[in-house]
């Protein structure tokens, strides 16, 4: 549960002194449309949270929880969520373009739409992820495993693959 109240990051959020959010727990709250743009924001948990339309821009997310997170037109572009959990969030129409995302776990997300164009995603997992019509152009995707993922309609476009698992 939350150690935290909506109200109080609200408040947080407002105070321009208050940049740092490092080892919080939002988890089950909902945040949707909250802007956390340009905060640091590492090994939070964020699980099960309502965060559809929330903005993540140029953030530090790096270990933070999303597992089972509702993150629907999302906007991570340009933030590092390295080795974040998003395994079973739904992610459909979020942006993560230029984002650094190594190491991030994604094993069963639905993806749909998304767009995760130039993003750094060395390593990542997609396992048995929905990634219909995701747009991976020009996104680093070596050592990525994708093994029984859903990619119809991905664009993988001048996409580097070097010792991707399971891409078809």
């Amino acid at each position: 549960m939350a150690n935290t109240t909506v109200p109080k990051i609200k408040a947080m959020l407002k105070d321009e002194k208050q940049s740092h959010f490092t080892g919080m727990d939002f988890s089950g709250l909902d945040l949707s449309g909250f802007d956390f743009s340009e905060k640091t924001i590492a090994a939070t948990n964020f699980s099960n949270c309502s965060l559809r339309k929330a903005k993540f821009s140029q953030a530090f997310l790096a270990k933070c929880n999303f597992r089972s997170s509702d993150l629907a037109h999302a906007d991570f572009s340009n933030a590092n969520l390295k080795d974040a959990d998003l395994c079973l969030t739904n992610l459909e129409n979020a942006s993560f373009s230029r984002a650094k995302m190594d190491g991030a776990k994604l094993l069963r997300a639905k993806c749909k739409k998304a767009s995760m164009s130039f993003a750094s995603m060395v390593g990542c997992d997609f396992r048995q992820a929905k990634l219909d019509a995701v747009s991976f152009h020009g996104a680093d995707l070596s050592k990525t495993d994708f093994t029984d993922a859903e990619t119809e309609g991905a664009s993988f476009k001048n996409a580097k693959l070097d010792g991707a698992k399971g891409y078809k």
